[in-house]
């Protein structure tokens, strides 16, 4: 090659070289600490999330009496927590922002993780090479934020279902099991059965405070083993609610299932008996 050539050729790769550092040259780059807020929905606002990954879509909606429900791929009760924390990413602040020009480039070709809150979409790229931040396309166009957004975002639907037999505002005042009617009057817990004694208001209200928050050993959506013993235990509530769930006992363990929802929670049967027999509630 000869020196004219080689002079050519070095012209022809700065030319190249430039015109791809313009391409891709950021719109917003901070050399004084100021960052962007890339986006200005806020989290009380949304209603419905949308998440597409590893093939996978879940679909959730927010309603006005009880939170957040997943509606698709199943219904169920969806982890407040969880939620709240997946719209963080609202929040975030980057120090960089690009054009969307081309996906591939920033590996936004096959997103990892498509998330759609309201209106908005955001797309989660490769990570940058030097900062090991993650790029994040919003609209039209292209941040770089912490990867801790992407890993908020749960794997699978049933990662994303509440652990919680009962959700938050579900207060129970009165319950009504087999054999025995626990209810609570005038701030006092009164149980009315054949079958056990009296147990003192301060046992049972221990009693229904574990109802409350006990969260179930695993998640069931296929109770095709679970076909045995069959009975129902009614709840009403301080709002005036009332809720029936059907039981399923078993030689493993036992489920409850809420009405409305497609998942079971299962509890082996110590944890189980602590819910349907407050005579076993020890005193403290």
């Amino acid at each position: 090659m000869t020196y004219h050539s080689q002079l050519n050729l070095i012209m022809l790769v700065t030319v190249i070289g430039l015109a791809v550092f313009l391409y891709l040259k950021p719109q917003f780059q901070s050399e004084n600490g100021e960052t962007l807020q890339i986006s200005i929905r806020t989290p009380e606002t949304v209603q419905m999330i949308r998440i597409i990954r590893q093939g996978q879509e879940i679909t959730l909606e927010r309603t006005a009496s009880s939170g957040w429900h997943m509606v698709a791929p199943f219904s169920a009760r969806a982890d407040e927590e969880l939620v709240g924390k997946m719209l963080n990413v609202l929040s975030a602040h980057s120090r960089q922002r690009f054009p969307l020009r081309d996906t591939e480039s920033f590996n936004l070709d096959h997103p990892v993780i498509e998330l759609y809150i309201d209106d908005d979409h955001f797309a989660f790229g490769g990570l940058a090479p030097v900062t090991n931040e993650q790029y994040l396309a919003i609209n039209e166009h292209v941040y770089l934020v912490s990867p801790r957004y992407a890993i908020w975002v749960p794997a699978s639907p049933m990662d994303l279902v509440s652990p919680r037999l009962l959700a938050d505002d579900d207060i129970p005042v009165r319950f009504e099991l087999d054999d025995l009617t626990v209810n609570k009057q005038n701030d006092v817990w009164h149980v009315d059965s054949e079958v056990i004694g009296s147990l003192n208001n301060q046992l049972l209200a221990r009693w229904a405070e574990n109802w409350r928050f006990i969260q179930a050993t695993e998640l069931l959506t296929d109770l095709r083993d679970y076909s045995d013993k069959q009975f129902t235990v009614k709840i009403s509530f301080l709002d005036g609610r009332e809720m029936i769930l059907n039981v399923i006992d078993n030689e493993s363990g036992t489920v409850f299932y809420r009405p409305g929802e497609q998942v079971a929670y299962f509890f082996p049967h110590p944890i189980a008996r602590q819910l349907l027999d407050p005579s076993i509630i020890e005193p403290e």
